[in-house]
């Protein structure tokens, strides 16, 4: 009688008969550990070693398993190779297959000066994707940033060792947060030794960014207050933002004017200039905030917020996107062109958002349906609807694709769908579509190189960055 199990995790099988048979079961097991226990309602006795009745767990690299009466087989095993043991119960046929293995790597595409790229180059531009130097392959986030052009770009990266890294242009700002106003063609640490941390924001002149102990930290340019430390001076390294708040889960750093950030507690702060705060102030001067403030609206269900130039959008729990600050073109999806002081509901009735980003003039967000929609300025078609006309109200990217999973928006825009292959539209003089052209596109046209393994882009003016992650 063969007797089919549950895989109740990776490395672990269930038997739930006296009499099993296991034939061609693949085990993806963490760490070549491989843990075989017995249900409540099988007969016999296992013994007390190694955690006892129905949770025991072996060592690297063996398979253990009961018999009725209650001693123990070990067989060890080899990654492809296929192993049978029997029990008093039953015979078990295993293949075994060691833990997949992931390598991921950063790449650029773009403008390149002053380091911009990673690349260990200081000039020109590029129209495919070269990959970030150094020889790291576990980074787990990316995120660029600078203030246009061709010299000016910068960018972040986290790996999975918690540590930071900073490549490119650090102007006067000391946007790199290296403690110095050094230029760097490739990756160099973020100042501070910290290594835990998990989600980083590069702004137009600022970077702000979250370590796993919930605490929030900003580094650069300070005016209007846009670090959140009680202050408007320039920080060469990582300054604490002020609140007392370990509590943060992700955060993201406007072009110009401020910062905003969500807690785990589902509510939105905001901090630095005060007509973008969403928090029911007018731009003057007065209304400024060096430390955070809440966005109005009383809302606890905030689940990722983006910031842009000059406005921002957010998506909550419920599915709903909400935007504030400028209006210009249409770039809140709320309509109309109007100033908003506190959010005001993206237009469209739809309740199933799951990820929205906003640059300096648009934005764009992903539904769980899978399909992608923009709204706003639509200079060089960036919206990608296949027009340049501006949108005030969402319009859906064309392409018939129900699969995109993560998008980026700036003066062009690049999104990843669930096959791994990554698409941009937009703005393209310096190659940041990565389509091996200088053309620029109102529809989505796919990244060169073949590749089907990326799982993360960013975008700022002229440059683009993504991640690729490839089982090895």
């Amino acid at each position: 009688m063969t007797i089919l199990t549950n895989i109740v995790a990776p490395g672990n099988i269930l038997i739930t008969s006296n009499t099993a048979t296991i034939t061609n079961k693949t085990i993806n097991g963490a760490d070549n550990t491989l843990t075989v226990r017995m249900a409540n309602d099988v007969s016999g006795t296992l013994p007390t070693t190694n955690g006892g009745f129905g949770q025991t767990s072996y060592t690297e690299g063996q398979l253990l398993i009961g018999n009725t009466a209650g001693s123990l087989t070990k067989t060890t095993l080899t990654a492809g190779t296929d192993i049978s043991v029997t029990n008093g119960n039953g015979t078990i046929t295993i293949d075994y297959a060691p833990p997949i293995v992931y390598n991921n790597s950063a790449w650029t595409w773009g403008a390149g000066g002053n380091g911009a790229r990673g690349d260990n180059t200081t000039t020109g531009c590029v129209s495919s994707p070269v990959s970030v130097v150094g020889g790291f392959t576990d980074w787990c986030q990316i995120s660029i940033g600078g203030t246009g052009g061709t010299t000016t770009g910068f960018g972040f990266g986290v790996r999975t060792n918690g540590t930071l890294w900073a490549w490119g242009y650090n102007g006067n700002r000391a946007h790199l947060g290296t403690n110095n106003l050094n230029n760097s063609s490739s990756p160099v640490s973020v100042a501070g030794g910290f290594t835990d941390w998990c989600q980083v924001s590069a702004g137009y002149n600022h970077s702000v960014a979250v370590r796993q102990n919930g605490t929030a930290w900003g580094w650069g340019c300070n005016n209007y207050g846009k670090l959140g430390d009680g202050t408007t001076d320039i920080k060469s390294s990582p300054v604490s933002v002020v609140g007392g708040f370990t509590d943060w889960c992700q955060v993201s750093a406007s072009r110009t004017y401020f910062s905003i950030g969500v807690r785990q507690n589902g509510t939105a702060w905001a901090w630095g200039k005060g007509f973008v705060l969403g928090n029911n102030c007018s731009g003057s001067p007065g209304n400024d905030r060096s430390s955070p403030v809440s966005v109005a609206g009383g809302f606890t269900d905030w689940c990722q917020v983006s910031a842009g130039s000059s406005s921002s959008l957010g998506v909550r729990i419920n599915g709903t996107a909400w935007g504030w600050g400028s209006g210009s073109s249409g770039k809140l999806g709320d309509n109309c062109t109007s100033q908003r002081c506190s959010p005001v509901s993206v237009v469209g009735g739809f309740t199933d958002w799951c990820q929205i980003s906003t640059g300096d003039y648009a934005g764009l967000a992903v539904r769980t349906n899978g399909t992608m929609w923009g709204w706003g300025n639509n200079g060089d078609g960036r919206l990608g609807d296949n027009s340049t006309d501006n949108k005030s109200s969402p319009v859906s990217v064309v392409g018939g694709f129900t699969d995109w999973c993560q998008v980026a928006a700036f003066a062009h825009s690049a999104a990843v769908r669930t096959n791994g292959t990554a698409w941009a539209w937009g703005f393209n003089t310096q190659g940041q579509l990565g389509d091996n052209t200088t053309v620029s596109k109102s529809s989505p046209v796919s990244v060169v190189g073949g590749f089907t393994d990326w799982c993360q882009v960013s975008v700022t003016s002229g440059l683009s960055a993504g991640i690729r992650s490839t089982a090895t």
